[in-house]
């Protein structure tokens, strides 16, 4: 037993500084990993607030039935006509989130493997191509940082289209609780 465990230590020791040689990369993709995450998810969720809050000033804006009663037909007509410019808009929100959710759910299954790299690390022992499965989870936090600053200026574009929309509609709503004069 005692000659079983002293041709053994060797290659255990081996092993262990093999798991050892890669922690600092690992402890990095990890923090980038999580990172990334984070501000990932944190876009998708001011997206998808950002959506909700137009959505309901839109819902507020609506005349209620005696307002409408008291408008000309020009006056509907040209909310209607705001209205649909708005919801139009606001219409380039479902791409944006979809392509982000689809990004996610991938990015989500990828975890799985950052999780598995930092197990590994702590039982020290990591098993497949360490080196290759943390150049292709580096690789995907590059995409993803760059899908982020796209997003973020389609993001930009896009609110900035509601917004205008949504002025629009601000200012043609408040000539419309006004009677006109006759």
């Amino acid at each position: 037993m005692k000659n079983l465990f002293i041709f053994l230590l060797p290659l255990l020791l081996l092993a262990c500084k093999g798991v050892e040689q890669h922690r600092g990369a690992i402890e990095e993709l990890s923090g980038n990993w999580d990172a990334t995450t984070k501000a990932i998810t944190d876009f998708q969720a001011e997206v998808s607030n950002e959506f909700t809050a137009y959505t309901q000033a839109l819902a507020a804006l609506h005349p209620d039935d005696m307002t409408r009663a008291k408008m000309t037909p020009v006056q509907v007509s040209a909310w209607e006509a705001s209205q649909k410019t708005v919801t139009d808009a606001l219409g380039a929100y479902a791409p944006l989130q979809k392509t982000v959710s689809d990004f996610v759910a991938t990015w989500s299954e990828k975890s799985q493997e950052v999780t598995a790299l930092k197990d590994g690390l702590t039982a020290g022992k990591i098993e497949g191509d360490v080196d290759a499965k943390l150049t292709e989870l580096n690789a995907m936090i590059a995409t993803a940082n760059e899908n982020l600053a796209a997003w973020k200026a389609q993001y930009a574009t896009i609110k900035g289209s509601v917004d205008a929309a949504m002025a629009g509609l601000r200012q043609g709503t408040s000539a419309t609780t006004t009677p006109p004069v006759q």
